[in-house]
């Protein structure tokens, strides 16, 4: 404990970040191996210099350091204080016997025995130790993963994601417990990696260290559900969802989508695109309730409905190859040949290749 990282740089604990890095390049100038060529000894110095300062300008490891330094002084105040107890206990009080004593007598020793007491002693010490060994584990680990949660947050708003996502795996590392870190890793893997294996993991550990999970979690984990073809499964925690939030309106979308293709649900589906289409607000989302919706009325046979909503998607996105295509097959079920031609050669210079053969089909 003589010497620390604050000894080494000649500073006091209490230093400021500033006085930190003045010691630093002071010292750094004066032991520098260019300075010294050929000086073991300088270099060596010279390497603990820079070790201490890249400990003490990071307040995130200067805090560890400092808990860790804490600790070790809490132990040596303890061996101390218990230390003269032992040494006056143990010690020989006795002087040595003279050479006849010693060659012609028997001399009788008391001997002492380990006490009850000494037990008790013994526990208690090695108990406090071990206890406040644990309980500094727990404070550092607490520290460090919500020191690398919140970088990993502001990496996500910077678009730097597969840091973020290291980040988040060393947060749960140390706190295996942190529900907002696997809820964010989750997300990363939905949205961003499209592993959805992993994403449905998360959400899970989210759900069950959670007491009231929020619908967005189960909206997500529906959603990643809904990639791996558990359709009703995926039903079920958008209901969830729903059911907490009402207004996740998100949540009627991937819903009414589910319940559309999946599980040919029409008139549900036809209900939770409504409901979108009536609230949501973000353009390329109200394009596909717009389109899904066009098809679910094209399936209850309700084609001038279904018309109706694929001229509003045209009207919101021209270049919209597949909703030209599905024009044109309502147009079809309309009786209108000529306008549904228009419509296919449309979408098959927009690069719907699938138009091909309706125009071959009813066309050419």
């Amino acid at each position: 404990m003589d010497q620390t990282f604050y000894t080494v740089l000649g500073i006091s604990p209490a230093a400021t970040q500033q006085e930190v890095k003045h010691a630093y390049k002071k010292l750094a100038v004066k032991y520098h191996p260019d300075k010294n060529p050929g000086n073991k000894q300088a270099e060596d110095k010279f390497k603990l210099i820079n070790t201490a300062y890249q400990t003490l300008s990071n307040p995130g490891k200067r805090a560890r350091y400092d808990l860790k330094l804490q600790y070790l002084r809490e132990r040596q105040r303890v061996v101390q204080q218990y230390q003269p107890y032992y040494n006056e206990r143990y010690r020989y009080t006795r002087e040595p016997a003279p050479v006849s004593e010693r060659y012609y007598r028997t001399i009788r020793t008391q001997e002492r025995k380990f006490s009850r007491k000494d037990l008790y002693i013994t526990i208690a010490f090695v108990s406090g130790i071990l206890l406040f060994s644990l309980l500094l584990k727990v404070v550092m680990d607490h520290i460090a993963g919500e020191d690398k949660y919140k970088t990993a947050l502001s990496y996500i708003k910077d678009g730097k994601y597969s840091s973020a996502h290291r980040l988040l795996s060393d947060a749960i590392d140390f706190k295996p417990q942190h529900a907002a870190a696997y809820k964010e890793r989750g997300r990363l893997e939905l949205n961003v990696f499209e592993d959805y294996e992993a994403a449905l993991e998360d959400f899970n550990q989210v759900i069950a260290l959670d007491k009231k999970p929020s619908a967005e979690v189960y909206f997500m984990r529906g959603v990643s559900k809904q990639h791996l073809s558990s359709y009703l499964q995926a039903e079920t925690d958008l209901n969830q969802a729903i059911q907490l939030n009402q207004k996740l309106w998100d949540a009627y979308l991937a819903r009414g989508e589910v319940r559309l293709f999946y599980l040919q649900k029409y008139k549900p589906a036809l209900s939770d695109l409504s409901t979108y289409l009536r609230y949501g607000t973000a353009k390329d989302k109200r394009i596909a309730a717009l389109t899904y919706r066009g098809f679910g009325y094209y399936k209850i046979e309700a084609w001038k409905l279904s018309e109706h909503d694929y001229r509003r998607a045209l009207a919101m996105d021209k270049e919209n190859g597949r909703v030209h295509y599905l024009m044109g097959r309502t147009k079809i079920e309309l009786q209108e040949p000529d306008s549904a031609c228009f419509y296919f050669n449309k979408a098959y210079e927009l690069g719907y290749s699938a138009a091909l053969l309706e125009l071959r089909a009813n066309c050419y």
